[in-house]
């Protein structure tokens, strides 16, 4: 009897779809699109004609909840916008 392959691939994968994607966050596959409407992971991109999360991004979302969502970006500019106002009085 042989031994089973031990398997090579990363796990997680690097790069996955919708329904993987919740599977890995143990959310319904329709959550998925609202977690990224509310800025919880980052949005997809398309490759393909299929859409694809990275989780390396999704992984540094969840961690630090910092990313490109909307808000966070409006925060950013915000911090910008003091910082210079500061720096002029």
């Amino acid at each position: 009897m042989t031994a089973p392959k031990k398997n090579t691939l990363p796990y997680p994968p690097p790069w996955q779809d919708q329904v993987m994607l919740a599977q890995h966050l143990t959310i319904s596959p329709s959550t998925v699109p609202l977690w990224v409407e509310q800025g919880i992971i980052p949005a997809p991109r398309e490759r393909g004609g299929k859409l694809l999360w990275k989780w390396a991004e999704v992984d540094e979302r969840l961690t630090t909840g910092k990313g490109n969502s909307p808000d966070h970006e409006a925060e950013r500019i915000r911090d910008e916008t003091r910082r210079l106002a500061a720096a002029r009085h």
